[in-house]
């Protein structure tokens, strides 16, 4: 299993440098994929640690151009406080543009051509290109260092040619010339502290997903309670929750009773009652009582940390979609520094208009942004995750929100998905000459050595009704079909007419009708029997969940095309279909023929989405264009699905629907107006069509222009913060 890193990247500005420090970081023997984001100034890294070392990786930055740090590492910042102090630094520049250009606009106002007034000119519009320009002259010098260009470096081209401009027109209206310089950098210091404090918005569910877990736990030591920082709590050690608090690590109460609210984990807005052998979750909220819990789970490892760590590898993972961006944007600097070098050339040898070049290629240099392009997908991504985090939806890799949205077909497992998955004995039936307790003491011996969820709801039953005393050995179970064990020298058989067939059992008459009655009521039906002596039935109801029909009513209108799929008997799986008004399903499927199932769709051109929670719905789920859990499903489940309902609940399934579609839309409409926007504007800026118009743009308006893509971009995005979920559509 190759090592997987998250490195926070400072220095990073555009898309020119995402490409970069993946280039950088995939040059180091043993790393086999890495990633750069934009939007979180992160790097994801899977490599093999026998080839290359954390230290290798950060050097390898470094050689790019760029600090790299081990986030939690010792002189590591903390994130949001380095995305605070970025923001900072920011409005301070922006604040010194705007009182420098005031600056320029009074002397050009009340001291225009005095030799105090165009000293005062030279001066600020010198301090303007220093202080205020800073930042693109670093960058632009780290990617000459490293013979490559980035958006520093067209800003910092087009700003010190109009700032060049104006001082070989120095001194005559010495104000008036240095205005395109400095407005220049007023706009684009503008875009970019706006574009940060975007970007920080975009990114705050994360981090008051992480703010919920409080830093300290009171703990139970020596018989004295005391605060401790999490990390050093271990599981097993127990915990002092006091009324009102939040819970700050995973735990089994104990002692006490209370209602907490779970609502940032399960929606539900009203507490839950809590008493001992109750789970706690971290994050969650304790109300009026005083619980004393075991904890089962330290600080990294809590459903809490679970969940923040999917939202944080999806913000740092590409959608599929994002990679057209990344091969323009490889291209696009080197090829617009070209560009702006034939524009001049063009209007100063062509037309014998020098001045007018300069003008256009400051206009096309800071015009110009990759940014846009480099933010589309990931801006989008980053609020949508954060946004699915809030509703329950957990999303693994950014490449699931494009799968679910163009998903046609939803293929649903039924136990535990559209039922509870909480099944209860509703009838025990003997076959002639047994009892009821005879039949229900040995499928009890057998099944308490199962783990299907079947199993635990017999023995559950048998032990209310005093019967379950026996148990048996040698259990083996047969996929789809049952279970058969030993029991005082015979063998035993507990499951489905297969596995009876199999064991030479004749089911009689009067059983057969009874296990029809049993199914058309909706019962799972487990035949029991005794080498190849029919023993009798017991007839198993799983209640069908209470939003499984709306859930169900909602995918239709969204125009999915949905079936069930279920391992249980037909006349069953008939009956909860008809209950949720589903018309295509499919019985008695063992669980290579979910797979299968989800394969033929496929082949038939469709997009298929399953959604499960067993182990037995695993292959489908992986086979699947996109596989939804559901979050109390078994472990293997979750592992081989793209999304996570951690609520447990099937509405989850239209709202992912909803959430992404929704973020789809959004990354295509960025990724419009970012191409949109270059194809228009460069054009433009060049002056390509003044023969048809009769005007170019300005470098005033370029800037200004440049400045508004980026904001645009991540404020298209942040509106997915705020969409309904609930919305049919």
């Amino acid at each position: 299993m190759p090592e997987h890193l998250v490195l926070d990247i400072e220095g990073m500005h555009c898309a020119s440098c995402v490409g970069r420090i993946e280039k950088a970081l995939k040059s180091v023997p043993g790393v086999e994929h890495a990633a750069a984001n934009l939007a979180t100034n992160q790097a994801s890294v899977d490599f093999d640690d026998r080839q290359a070392k954390v230290d290798t990786l950060l050097a390898a930055v470094a050689g790019a151009g760029y600090q790299a740090h081990v986030p939690g590492a010792s002189g590591a910042d903390d994130p949001g406080v380095r995305q605070e102090r970025e923001a900072q630094a920011w409005r301070h520049r922006l604040l010194a543009a705007a009182s420098i250009m005031a600056g320029l606009v009074l002397v050009d106002y009340r001291l225009a051509h005095s030799p105090a007034g165009n000293w005062a000119a030279l001066a600020l519009a010198t301090i303007m290109q220093v202080y205020v320009g800073w930042p693109y002259y670093r960058g632009a010098l780290a990617s000459l260092r490293h013979a490559s260009a980035n958006m520093d470096t067209l800003v910092a081209l087009g700003t010190t040619a109009a700032y060049a401009s104006g001082l070989a027109g120095w001194p005559q209206a010495a104000a008036m010339r240095f205005m395109d310089a400095g407005m220049i950098l007023l706009f684009i210091t503008l875009g970019k502290s706006l574009e940060v404090r975007a970007r920080g918005k975009a990114s705050s569910a994360i981090r008051g997903l992480m703010a919920l877990a409080p830093p300290e736990a009171t703990v139970l030591r020596g018989g004295r309670s005391q605060r401790v920082p999490l990390e050093q709590v271990a599981a097993g050690e127990k915990l002092i929750v006091r009324p009102g608090e939040r819970i700050a690590l995973d735990a089994r109460v104990v002692a006490g009773g209370s209602a907490v609210d779970q609502s940032w984990l399960t929606g539900e807005s009203l507490p839950v009652e809590k008493s001992i052998g109750d789970v706690l979750y971290a994050g969650t909220l304790n109300g009026d009582g005083a619980l004393t819990a075991e904890v089962t789970r330290p600080a990294g490892e809590t459903m809490l940390a679970q969940v923040v760590d999917l939202v944080r590898n999806a913000q740092q993972s590409k959608p599929d979609i994002q990679r057209l961006a990344d091969r323009v944007v490889a291209y696009f600097v080197p090829g617009l520094l070209l560009l702006a070098l034939a524009t001049l050339l063009g209007w100063g040898l062509a037309a014998g208009d020098w001045q007018r070049g300069l003008s256009a290629l400051v206009a096309v240099l800071v015009v110009a942004c990759p940014c846009a392009m480099g933010l589309a997908a990931p801006a989008a991504v980053l609020v949508a995750s954060g946004r699915g985090a809030e509703a329950g939806i957990l999303v693994k890799e950014a490449h699931a929100f494009e799968t679910a949205a163009v998903a046609d077909s939803l293929v649903l497992d039924k136990t535990g998905t559209l039922t509870l998955g909480k099944p209860q004995v509703a009838a025990v039936e003997p076959a002639a000459g047994f009892s009821s307790a005879e039949v229900l003491g040995v499928a009890a011996a057998a099944e308490r050595l199962s783990q299907h969820p079947l199993a635990a709801c017999v023995v559950a039953y048998a032990e209310s009704e005093g019967v379950a005393d026996a148990v048996a050995s040698d259990l083996s179970v047969v996929p789809g079909q049952g279970i058969r064990a030993m029991l005082d020298g015979q063998r035993v058989w507990v499951g489905n007419e297969r596995l009876l067939q199999t064991a030479g059992v004749v089911i009689d008459e009067a059983t057969g009708g009874t296990v029809k009655s049993l199914r058309d009521r909706g019962n799972t039906v487990l035949l029991v029997a005794r080498e190849t002596q029919l023993l009798g039935a017991i007839g198993i109801a799983d209640t069908i969940g209470p939003h499984s029909r709306e859930a169900v009513d909602r995918l239709r209108r969204l125009g999915l095309e949905v079936q069930m799929v279920s391992g249980d008997h037909r006349a069953t799986v008939e009956a909860v279909a008809h209950a949720l008004g589903i018309e295509q399903f499919t019985a008695e499927v063992l669980p290579a023929d979910k797979e299968q199932i989800v394969r033929a769709l496929q082949r038939q051109g469709r997009r298929v989405a399953m959604v499960g929670d067993g182990i037995n719905d695993a292959p489908a789920l992986a086979a699947a264009d996109v596989g939804i859990a559901i979050g109390s499903g078994a472990a293997v489940a979750l592992d081989s699905a793209d999304m996570v309902l951690v609520r447990g609940d099937l509405r989850g399934v239209p709202e992912a629907i909803v959430l992404s579609r929704a973020t789809l839309r959004t990354i295509r409409q960025n990724l419009a107006w970012a191409f949109g926007y270059n194809l228009v504007l460069i054009p433009l800026a060049a002056g390509v069509l003044v023969p048809l118009i009769g005007w170019s743009l300005p470098p005033v308006a370029a800037a200004a222009a440049m400045a508004a893509s980026s904001v645009s971009v991540v404020a298209n995005s942040l509106l997915l913060a705020r969409r309904k979920l609930e919305a049919a559509g």
